[in-house]
């Protein structure tokens, strides 16, 4: 609020609909159309008195929907939202006016995007690159019709505009131009100014047209590309959109692709005030609501940047081993008995698909077959998984307390690789026996483990890049350090 604001009418522009002026007629320069300093203040000692003050409110309200696939897959992912929203708030006219700037009302919200749909769409091929394309369409914020200047005296360069009609407007140059703006510009502008002709414009009255973006990110499987497994290399493009806009159509012609539309909010510009009838001298702005990006100074630029990351600390599956074992030799505690090492790295770390598939049998309708077959791989995987890793425990529990972490480790991953390679041999099977329906309604964090790819990836450990996954599933999540470089 301004404090120092004086709201006395001294007088009204009567061909805008009675809009009220807090200056006097005096004050104003005909030439210009320019009010002078001081004119509706309280006290000539000081200028604007700002008080910032919370006592308005909002409302936000919401409705989403989101579309995913229940299945998983390693080579196509996706998934699409939409969210409706509806945001008002209280305003005063301090923010944006047409009559007194005290006076509080609702309006829709500057940020008040209706519409919004979100998609996100990957694509690994031959195990080799995969490409991510994320993006969104999201209808246009509101926006309100202004004049150029302060023309209610009030201080503020917020006024909004009178929509003259062209059939009553009494200034003959006024009435041409608006008639010429109607028939230019854009149909969103034009049905937001047809609806509230004659009438001071309300705020945010108009709105934008729907905008998109984009981000496109391209990444390489180390292991094809000869590179450690702990490295990554990716590439991202933002704005892809507008990438392809410029390669299309030259620099010179660019249709605005990926670009931010800002429409031009100023319907009128003061050229002057006739003192004799009290009314301002106004041209009408011909690129009002033009989206042009040529004419923006608001720009979304294309940017490619390659960023190559490397793990330098010990991997998850080291610190949490060695830090076990250390516990009782090197370090103070008590040393793990072989039952705790056994409950800790008996199953290597791994889920068994096969016992949650069973655990599920009524949801998934198995049948008798499916089940019998089910349960006889799974006691052939338990017995052979003891067989992996009972040596190992015995070993682990036995270690003096000067060991060898090296040694130590090098078998921990032999067992560690001889028990994913189970659950390949075994996701072959399981994918022949269970059907499409079947797989489709497991949880993903089974689902994965029927997927050959997905245990290569995690053969050596979590410590990869977790090339080829999709959100969730980043096998490189938790790493002991890394570094980043990127280059732009």
């Amino acid at each position: 609020m301004d404090l120092n604001f004086n709201p006395v009418e001294r007088f009204t522009l009567a061909e805008e609909g009675n809009r009220p002026v807090y200056a006097p007629a005096a004050n104003i320069t005909p030439a210009t159309g320019s009010i002078a300093p001081g004119s509706a203040r309280l006290s000539s000692q000081f200028a604007r008195v700002t008080q910032q003050q919370s006592d308005l409110a909002g409302e936000s309200r919401q409705v989403s929907l989101r579309l995913s696939p229940t299945r998983f897959s390693t080579n196509l992912t996706w998934n699409a939202s939409y969210v409706y929203s509806n945001v008002i708030e209280q305003v005063r006219g301090f923010q944006n006016t047409a009559g007194n700037p005290l006076l509080v009302e609702w309006a829709r919200g500057a940020r008040d995007s209706r519409h919004q749909l979100s998609y996100n769409i990957g694509y690994n091929f031959g195990d080799i690159v995969r490409v991510n394309w994320s993006g969104s369409f999201r209808s246009g914020n509101p926006y309100t019709p202004v004049v150029n200047a302060d023309v209610n005296g009030d201080g503020y360069s917020n006024d909004r505009a009178f929509i003259f009609d062209p059939a009553t407007a009494t200034d003959p140059t006024v009435a041409s131009a608006m008639r010429a703006l109607l028939a230019s510009t854009t149909p969103k502008a034009r049905e937001c100014l047809t609806s509230q002709l004659g009438l001071l414009a309300g705020r945010n009255t108009c709105e934008a047209p729907w905008t998109q973006s984009a981000v496109l990110t391209v990444s390489l499987n180390p292991l094809k590309f000869r590179l450690p497994q702990r490295a990554t290399l990716s590439f991202n493009i933002s704005n892809p959109l507008g990438a392809a806009d410029l390669l299309l159509h030259g620099e010179k012609n660019t249709h605005g692709w990926g670009q931010q539309k800002v429409p031009d909010p100023t319907l009128l510009y003061v050229r002057g005030f006739d003192s004799g009838s009290q009314r301002f001298i106004y041209d009408v702005n011909q690129a009002f609501g033009n989206t042009n990006p040529q004419f923006s100074a608001i720009r979304s630029p294309v940017t490619v940047t390659a960023q190559i990351r490397f793990d330098l600390g010990p991997t998850r599956e080291r610190q949490l081993l060695i830090q076990s074992l250390d516990r009782g030799r090197i370090h103070q505690g008590s040393k793990a008995p072989e039952a705790q090492l056994r409950a800790q790295y008996s199953n290597a770390g791994l889920p068994n698909p096969m016992a949650t598939i069973l655990r599920s049998a009524d949801t998934l309708n198995l049948t008798t077959p499916q089940a019998d077959s089910l349960a006889t791989w799974n006691r052939w995987y338990l017995v052979r998984l003891d067989s992996i890793w009972s040596p190992l425990v015995k070993e682990m529990a036995a270690l003096p307390n000067a060991y060898d972490r090296d040694a130590v480790y090098d078998r921990y991953i032999k067992a560690r690789q001889g028990s994913v390679d189970l659950l390949v041999v075994l996701s072959g099977r399981m994918n022949k026996l269970l059907s499409k329906d079947q797989i489709r309604k497991l949880p993903q964090f089974v689902a994965v483990y029927l997927d050959k790819r997905y245990l290569a990836s995690i053969r050596n450990g979590t410590a990869g890049s977790g090339f080829g996954l999709p959100g969730g599933f980043d096998v490189g999540a938790i790493r002991g350090g890394g570094a980043t470089f990127i280059a732009r």
